[in-house]
């Protein structure tokens, strides 16, 4: 972070010298001109909107105003804003510039600037802009003192604002982000001189740090008033008076601060002055403020802390923080219950020396609710190998625990009983040294029902034990259900220390068994994303979000289910092994019966891109109903709607990759490509708008309503477009091959060739055939017909071109080869 700040500091101050020195000594736009020279300093782009010169805004001295800076990055962050300042004001004395012996900056103003640090997942921070110039020749020592002595009196500043900065840092590589909402700095004292009184008022707004999945600071306020008397030359610093609060928690603050070269030397001392239990819930984070109003507290706390030493590299200095509380007791009026009894003794000590000598001692943490004692402690020595020692036993009743603190419309019931203890050092778990790291206990849980909004029918836990070891957390008997989802769980969890303690993978095998699973009620149905009888307002309170798979798990899970409801969807017997890994879901030989058939299912589904969850599988299909799929797949409904006025079995083998929407987990037809093929069995077709078209052109209703005894199709899908290869079959006994395209947008390109029998002419036809010579020796003619259009509304183009000519040479062949002319205008 003291680089991040040290980089915006040279940025503001590259800018300030170039707008004080360009405007006095050089002509033409001095915006271009500035952002020329900063291409000299900087390895990103400067843009300026506007420049302001003014001398009556704060006469007699010089009034520049800068608006809309922007400070763009280059190469890895190409685009990326690092700066945006809408204001940077200075306020110039003109004479100091005139005489140039001491340049009088008496205020700078920095407003409403957003400064967005960020480290890429290579590692690589977006902020190391400054062109590194090559190292020039060494300069005597004796020039560089003589140089400090004249030149530390060549700038004066009086007055630094800034006004509503906010920050957004994110680390990528390691997960760590911070944020302040608003920052509001007042810096005043000159800072030319060796010896001077520094004045700051510093007011930090909403901040928030996170690493991974562990949240330490979220919505948090400080505030910091104080006079520091600083020698600038010798780099000492003294906190004279001070008013610091976080929160509404008042802390004093005082000691001494220096920097003799590399190292950061310190005597400081931090202790709360107001020890009343109550002002420590001023740390709660804002939004939970509004749930202290009215409670009741007992007990006091102490608060003591201390640095002296120096700080450098692999160097702390003695460090003794000392927090306690004693008999604390929380207790809301309109409730019957407390929380009391609640005692804390944290000491964290480092004698002076590297970080690993650095003791965490939590010696005790209790509290009782309705009589119920709960206690643990805890205690790392070292942090390269902490050595861990801790434990926790107690007993908690939820229907106690409501009566001592508002859940609200949460409903709690059950028994939590805990008993754990654990002593060793972390690397025996590393190296899976389990027996020289004790842990032994057990966590109990019975007849637990939580209920809330989200969850009106409840999650209930009858029973179920986790056992604790060194290796893993073996879970027997464990029995959930969920909405009306019943699960039954059974096997182990691995890596759970490193998981807790580094964020690392946590492993687990399971078997998985359940009666009955309805996703529907954890996912919106996927029909529903298309549903136009549904009303905005309802889609907006229907969509959710695609179930997010962590980066960090391995979870094997054996699967028996006996149902599984999902979308419009009834599966039977699902049996399989699901691995969770690696922000995928990973299926393998998942089997299950639905749709009157059978199906087999092998790949994979992945959230690695939150923004576009995708699937890539490989399906077998075997004897399934069309109609039913037709119901049940949206993927059917939009690309075979043909399907809907179809009855029959048919059978598949098929690779599908696509992505999905993260709202609603619907299809995005554009992305989905695939291969395979469809098999059927005694398929028929009735009411299809082409059919029904071809029917109308061959004057015979029977060729509407089309009996197909079997057929085999190729087919291959590009980014949703749909191509089907040449495939032979018969329309109400009459040869057709098949072949076309079908586009994302639904329009169609599809070939007919069929070689249709006489009889199925109608009466029209008929009559025109038996007026021509030799058409008694015709039993059949080949037509061809397009279907284009689209597929709610396809088109039938006859092509009569084969037909005509099997006619003209049957009635040529009957009248001796004489050629008969305008014979195409008969089948006009």
């Amino acid at each position: 972070m003291k680089k991040i700040l040290i980089t915006l500091a040279v940025i503001i101050g590259i800018l300030l010298v170039l707008l004080i020195t360009i405007p006095l000594f050089l002509k033409g736009n001095i915006t271009e001109i500035i952002e020329k020279q900063s291409a000299k300093y900087l390895n990103a782009d400067v843009r300026i909107e506007k420049i302001d010169l003014s001398m009556f805004k704060s006469f007699p001295a010089l009034n520049v105003d800068v608006k809309q800076i922007a400070v763009i990055g280059k190469g890895e962050f190409a685009g990326d804003t690092l700066v945006h300042a809408p204001l940077l004001r200075a306020s110039v004395n003109l004479m100091s510039l005139i005489k140039g012996d001491e340049i009088i900056i008496q205020r700078i103003l920095l407003k409403d600037a957003q400064f967005k640090p960020l480290v890429s997942a290579k590692g690589l921070p977006n902020w190391d802009i400054l062109i590194r110039k090559e190292p020039a020749e060494a300069v005597p020592q004796e020039e560089v003192e003589k140089t400090k002595e004249g030149t530390h009196k060549a700038l004066q500043m009086n007055d630094l604002t800034v006004e509503n900065l906010s920050l957004s840092y994110a680390d990528l590589q390691t997960a760590t982000f911070a944020e302040i909402g608003s920052m509001q700095l007042n810096f005043s004292g000159n800072l030319s001189e060796t010896r001077t009184l520094l004045d700051i008022i510093l007011h930090l707004e909403d901040i928030s740090f996170r690493q991974g999945n562990n949240v330490w600071i979220q919505h948090t306020d400080l505030n910091w008033e104080a006079s520091i008397a600083a020698n600038l030359k010798e780099m000492e610093f003294d906190i004279q008076k001070n008013n610091l609060s976080v929160n509404d928690l008042q802390l004093d603050l005082t000691g001494k601060i220096s920097k003799p070269g590399d190292r950061i030397g310190m005597d400081i001392q931090l202790n709360a002055p107001d020890t009343r239990f109550e002002n420590l819930l001023a740390l709660l984070p804002k939004q939970y403020q509004e749930y202290l109003k009215g409670i009741k507290t007992a007990g006091d706390f102490t608060l003591k802390a201390r640095a002296k030493g120096e700080y450098y590299t692999d160097h702390l200095p003695l460090l003794d923080i000392q927090f306690a509380v004693n008999n604390g007791e929380i207790k809301y009026p309109q409730l019957s219950q407390s929380l009391h009894q609640i005692n804390m003794q944290l000491h964290i000590t480092n004698p002076g020396g590297p970080a690993d000598s650095t003791l965490f001692d939590l010696n005790q943490l209790s509290f009782s609710i309705g009589g119920n004692p709960f206690t643990m402690h805890l205690s790392i020595a070292g942090l390269e190998d902490p050595r861990l020692q801790g434990g926790a036993k107690g007993v908690i009743d939820f229907s106690r625990l409501k009566q001592a603190l508002p859940l609200g419309d949460i409903s709690l019931q059950g028994i939590v009983t805990t008993d754990l203890a654990f002593n060793g050092k972390y690397s025996f778990i590393e190296q899976k040294k389990y027996e020289k790291f004790t842990t032994k206990g057990s966590i109990l849980l019975n007849n637990i029902l939580f209920i809330n909004s989200e969850f009106p029918e409840g999650i209930s836990i009858p029973n179920g034990t986790i056992v604790i070891t060194p290796a893993s957390l073996e879970l027997n008997n464990f029995r959930a259900k969920i909405y009306s989802s019943d699960f039954s769980l059974k096997g182990n969890l691995s890596n759970y220390i490193p998981y807790l303690l580094k964020n690392e993978t946590l492993k687990g095998n399971f078997l998985l068994t359940s009666d009955r699973v309805n996703l529907n009620k954890f996912v919106r149905p996927i029909h529903q994303a298309s549903d136009t009888t549904t009303s905005e307002q309802e889609k907006e309170e229907t969509i959710g979000q695609a179930p997010q798979i962590p980066h960090n798990l391995d979870i094997q899970l054996n699967t028996n289910i006996k149902t599984l409801l999902i979308d419009r969807l009834t599966v039977q017997n699902l049996k399989g092994k699901i691995r969770l890994a690696q922000s995928a879901a990973m299926l393998n030989n998942l089997s299950m019966d639905l749709l009157k058939g059978q199906l087999a299912m092998s790949g994979e589904y992945n959230t690695r891109h939150q923004a576009l969850p995708r699937f890539d599988l490989q399906l077998k299909v075997t004897d399934f109903d069309i109609r039913e799929a037709y119901n049940s797949f949206s993927f059917i409904k939009k690309s075979i709607p043909i399907a809907m006025n179809c009855s029959g079995k048919i059978s598949s083998n098929l690779q599908l990759s696509g992505g999905l929407n993260y709202r609603d987990m619907s299809l995005l037809m554009n992305t989905v490509n695939g291969e395979g093929d469809i098999l059927s069995k005694g398929i028929l077709v009735t009411d299809n708008p082409g059919m029904k078209n071809l029917a109308s052109i061959l004057k015979n209703e029977e060729l509407s309503r089309l009996s197909i005894s079997s057929l085999h199709i190729f087919f291959k899908i590009n980014n949703g477009n749909i191509t089907i290869e040449p495939f032979k079959t018969t329309l109400a006994g009459n040869p057709v091959t098949i072949s076309g395209t079908q586009s994302v947008n639904g329009n169609i390109d599809y070939t007919l060739s069929m070689n249709v029998d006489r009889k199925y002419f109608g009466k029209d036809i008929e009559n025109l055939l038996q007026a021509i010579p030799g058409s008694g020796n015709i039993k059949s003619l080949d037509i061809d017909a397009k279907i284009t259009g689209t597929l709610e509304k396809p088109e039938v183009k006859p092509d009569l071109t084969k037909a005509i000519n099997a006619v003209r040479k049957a009635a040529e062949k009957d009248l001796k080869n004489k050629a008969l002319k305008g014979f195409e205008k008969l089948f006009k």
